[in-house]
């Protein structure tokens, strides 16, 4: 299916979306972990199916090796690419569900960096779409980290 073609979707109302999400009193920023994260949309391409977030690492979440724990980085992937399935799947249902997700670590993030979050969106079914994502370091466009997963969208 070509997600370009789904009706009521453009590249506007993908701006929107992704702008109202990271506002302070949104849903992802409202509670839990991700708000303490403090992602930030950056750009989003609609024909491409792509989105890039950004985030700062911050001193509670590195590991005992001074490191960006591997479970931040993995709540960042399944938030960044979360919320590129559900863009293309918000009209089918309210919200997605990570059904699998695959993340290989390449190298390792620092304080002090800022890591970029490359989601595109692979394919987009009737319940089902599947994204893939790269982390980046700002610091060298260093490859730090690549995933894939798939999302289910459910009626909340």
């Amino acid at each position: 299916m070509n997600w370009t073609k789904i009706p009521g979707l453009s590249q506007a109302d993908m701006e929107t979306f992704f702008h109202n999400a990271m506002k302070p009193n949104s849903e992802l920023k409202h509670h839990g972990v991700i708000p303490r994260m403090d992602p930030r949309f950056v750009s989003c391409d609609f024909e491409k199916g792509t989105v890039d977030m950004a985030f700062d690492v911050q001193e509670w979440e590195l590991n005992p090796e001074d490191i960006l724990h591997g479970g931040i980085t993995s709540t960042a992937l399944d938030t960044s690419m979360g919320m590129l399935a559900l863009y293309y799947t918000h009209l089918i249902a309210p919200t997605v569900v990570t059904v699998t997700m695959n993340v290989s670590y390449l190298k390792p993030i620092t304080p002090g960096d800022t890591f970029h979050i490359q989601c595109q969106l692979d394919s987009v079914g009737r319940t089902l779409a599947t994204v893939k994502a790269e982390v980046r370091l700002e610091r060298d466009d260093i490859l730090a980290c690549i995933a894939t997963a798939t999302f289910m969208a459910v009626d909340a």
